[in-house]
């Protein structure tokens, strides 16, 4: 936290004399010290002496000493550092409305607050701190009342604590104002108004607000419907890596009301959306592996085989994973060359399991170098120099399509 010493500078020292004119009126000076002297000791880093006046002070009611003692005791400078003494100076200046005190006092409350033995415990401290003026307390505290952690859920006293903080810009009280219009929860139920707050955390950079604010722009709630729109927050959303959101591209596409591009992992989000039971994903997926895309390929073999989102079906995966193995698919060689190693689905060949796991090594597979080695000690010097040739054969033919 920033520690701010308000001590005049060559520059500001007629300011200092109008807060000590000031500040004598509101109490004290029977010490015969003054703010100046506080000063001069501080100027010349005698922190000792400075922590003595300003003590002296402090205790005539001097609001400006009690806060720099506070920040004193805070930083342990000229006195022994102690949390505890400097909460009680900087309460007494902050409860005569000396306000810089409230920024520091809240400093200290939601520090007890984080490092608390539980939420429970903590809960008094951000209370503390929230009373005194602080956002992040007011913001912690209503997404507590909000969902009931730590405390007994109170929508209504939620709503209270995140307003603040939201309108002056918390992205964490926005979110949560979003959720609570979306849902009703708190408040009258209104779709315009969830969208104001998730549209304001989105543009601020909240990864959590923006696939909500995609499915608003997608459903046209709250707002007019705008599928371009929807498509560059889910996009936002995904590269940061929020869940799910591969999963509402893929609808989109799968849908056509996205056109695929050349950036786009498309036929994994549309096997996303076909994951979550999005129908017409399967579909989509079909039409493109009869357009010979590996990938399309690769997803259908891996649905038939495990019997996911379409019927389990043996034969066809392993006929939709050799397509896939043919076609380029590096994850379908690497399958491929497991089933040859083995005896799976296939009889068992240890030339083609080199060839294709040797061709999914050279496309970068994951552990396909590895797989290759292994095999290649149960070859023949022969056997080994025909696996390679053909493997190479393969790529010259795949580089002339």
């Amino acid at each position: 936290m920033k520690r701010e010493y308000i001590f005049a500078g060559a520059g500001g020292f007629a300011v200092l004399l109008v807060l000590v004119v000031w500040l004598v009126m509101r109490g004290g000076g029977s010490s015969g010290y003054t703010m100046a002297d506080a000063e001069e000791a501080f100027a010349s880093t005698d922190y000792v002496r400075t922590a003595e006046i300003l003590s002296e002070l402090a205790e005539e009611n001097n609001l400006l000493a009690q806060y720099r003692l506070g920040m004193m005791y805070l930083d342990g400078r000229g006195v022994e550092a102690d949390a505890d003494r400097a909460a009680q100076y900087l309460a007494r200046a902050y409860a005569s409305e000396y306000a810089p005190a409230g920024e520091a006092l809240a400093g200290i409350y939601v520090d007890r607050a984080e490092n608390a033995d539980s939420v429970e415990a903590g809960v008094e401290w951000y209370q503390r701190a929230a009373d005194v003026g602080s956002m992040e307390a007011m913001t912690v505290l209503g997404s507590y009342y909000l969902s009931g952690t730590g405390v007994e859920a109170d929508p209504e006293r939620a709503i209270e604590l995140l307003a603040g903080p939201a309108e002056a810009g918390d992205v964490r009280a926005q979110s949560n104002l979003g959720y609570a219009y979306l849902t009703g929860t708190g408040v009258p139920q209104s779709d315009a108004d969830a969208f104001r707050w998730y549209l304001a955390a989105s543009q601020t950079g909240l990864v959590r607000a923006q696939p909500i604010l995609g499915m608003l722009y997608e459903s046209g709630r709250g707002t007019e419907r705008n599928v371009p729109e929807a498509t560059r927050w889910y996009l936002n959303a995904l590269s940061a890596g929020a869940p799910g959101v591969d999963a509402r591209l893929g609808a989109l596409i799968a849908n056509g009301e996205v056109p695929v591009q050349d950036e786009f992992d498309a036929v994994a989000w549309v096997g996303a959306a076909a994951r979550g039971g999005h129908a017409p994903a399967a579909a989509w997926l079909e039409g493109q592996a009869e357009a010979g895309n590996a990938d399309a390929l690769a997803m259908l073999g891996e649905f038939y085989i495990a019997g996911q989102v379409l019927p389990q079906n043996a034969s066809r995966g392993l006929d939709y994973q050799t397509r896939a193995a043919e076609a380029g698919s590096a994850g379908a060689q690497l399958a491929m060359a497991q089933r040859y190693a083995t005896g799976d689905g296939v009889e068992q060949d240890y030339v083609q399991a080199h060839i294709w796991s040797n061709l999914a090594a050279a496309a970068g597979e994951a552990g396909a170098a590895e797989q290759r080695d292994a095999v290649a000690r149960l070859l023949s010097p022969e056997q080994l120099e025909q696996a390679q040739q053909m493997a190479t054969e393969w790529l010259e033919q795949a580089g002339n399509d």
